[in-house]
């Protein structure tokens, strides 16, 4: 897992996970708010929220090689847990199956749905 910069090429592949939010992301990204990592053929967005580590963005293959990966990050980022939001379950669910990840929220939207899963690190 390798901490990367935004290119134009790397935010093409990232538009379809962005949902509209391209303009905050980016600014977030050079901002140094959000970090941007590269996995093998997998882009991710992440952020830290007090001891949250938030996946922002995944797009891209082999999430499910990369979970460990992020798990490894978010714990050196001092995080007890790890926290995504979806409109589609089924794309991400595959990469987190074999863990105790828990939806916690459904946001009702107008057109999608959005889904709030965490996953707690260590039983903290």
């Amino acid at each position: 897992m390798q901490n990367v910069e935004l290119t134009k090429p790397v935010l093409k592949v990232l538009r379809p996970a962005l949902y509209g939010a391209k303009g905050t992301i980016k600014r977030e990204l050079l901002q140094g708010i959000s970090k941007l990592y590269k996995h093998k053929d997998l882009w991710i967005v992440t952020r830290k929220e007090q001891s949250e580590f938030v996946l922002v963005a995944v797009a891209g293959r082999g999430l499910l090689n990369a979970v460990p990966y992020l798990i490894r990050l978010a714990e050196q980022h001092n995080c007890t847990s790890v926290r995504w939001h979806t409109r589609n379950p089924n794309h991400i669910k595959h990469g987190f199956e074999h863990l105790p990840a828990e939806l916690i929220e459904v946001r009702k939207g107008l057109f999608h749905n959005e889904y709030v899963y965490r996953l707690v690190l260590n039983g903290r």
